[in-house]
């Protein structure tokens, strides 16, 4: 009898370790992913402590999105005062205002070389919805990317996704006037790369079979939802649809190439190779189109 109570407790401390490993794993593993996960009383926390703890777990003040939000927030005060629409909607900038900051123009890029046009159209706004839907988005995904990543990775992803996106839509939209605004490619960048950072730990997150597959079939069914609402849109001023597509595409091979892994394995180097060349055949088709159409 007492033999069996010794294996009893040995069994239930064996189990409570066994536990205590996994939930240990999957803290380490949200962390890389980008959630903070913290031990705490949500009770004992403030307001704003738990609002930023549920949407924003990897944003801090001294931070690269910070200084983001900072560059979007000064250059869109800038535009307010070189003119807005009077009949437009709220806070709306004008389009001579917009092309004067850097708004993007195909003709300008094809004819006059203003290749500049593709980083400055990253951080313009149309109007103040546009500015505070960018502003929310950078405290949710840039953050998590600058959390898991670092700062260099996380601002490289937002930049380049947004710029390599204006260029590819640039080859498509050329030959026209419209002034085009490409932060919401850069936004499509960082979906794109979180799709990106799951192929890269695929093998990693086979010890958490349910959890690879939920990631899965959520990022299956946002891709589908924004695939379908982007390209259901109507190509208009401002509104890139193929500049979004592009940055998405960037975003997920420039993930797979610039992003440190949990693990270097054969798979993970297989993974950084297939990143690489493919985001440079992109990058050349897309200059190649602009040059020859």
């Amino acid at each position: 009898m007492a033999m069996e109570n010794i294996h009893q407790i040995n069994s239930k401390e064996d189990s409570q370790g066994h536990y205590a490993i996994i939930s240990e794993t999957v803290i380490s593993i949200f962390n890389k992913l980008g959630a903070q996960v913290l031990k705490t009383n949500p009770r004992q926390m403030h307001y704003f402590e738990m609002l930023q703890n549920n949407y924003f777990p990897g944003y801090k003040i001294q931070s690269v999105t910070t200084l983001a939000i900072f560059v979007y927030t000064l250059i869109f005060t800038l535009c307010i005062f070189g003119g807005i629409e009077k009949q437009g909607q709220f806070l709306e900038i004008s389009d001579a205002t917009l092309q004067s900051h850097g708004g993007l123009v195909t003709n300008q890029i094809k004819n006059e070389f203003m290749f500049q046009q593709l980083f400055t159209s990253i951080f313009l706004s149309r109007d103040f919805y546009h500015y505070f839907c960018i502003v929310f988005l950078l405290l949710l995904l840039l953050s998590s990317f600058e959390y898991a990543s670092g700062p260099l990775v996380a601002i490289s992803l937002y930049i380049f996704s947004g710029a390599l996106g204006a260029l590819f839509g640039s080859s498509i939209n050329c030959c026209t006037d419209l002034i085009y605004l490409h932060a919401n490619t850069a936004i499509y960048g960082l979906i794109g790369a979180f799709l990106g950072c799951i192929i890269l730990n695929w093998c990693t997150l086979e010890i958490l079979n349910e959890m690879r597959a939920f990631l899965c079939c959520f990022m299956w069914i946002l891709l589908t939802f924004v695939l379908v609402i982007t390209l259901s849109a109507i190509n208009t001023n401002h509104n890139d649809k193929y500049g979004q597509i592009g940055g998405l595409i960037t975003g997920f091979f420039l993930s797979l190439a610039i992003v440190p892994p949990m693990n270097q394995d054969s798979y993970e180097d297989k993974a950084k190779i297939f990143g690489w060349t493919f985001l440079g055949i992109f990058a050349f088709i897309s200059t190649l189109m602009i040059i020859v159409m």
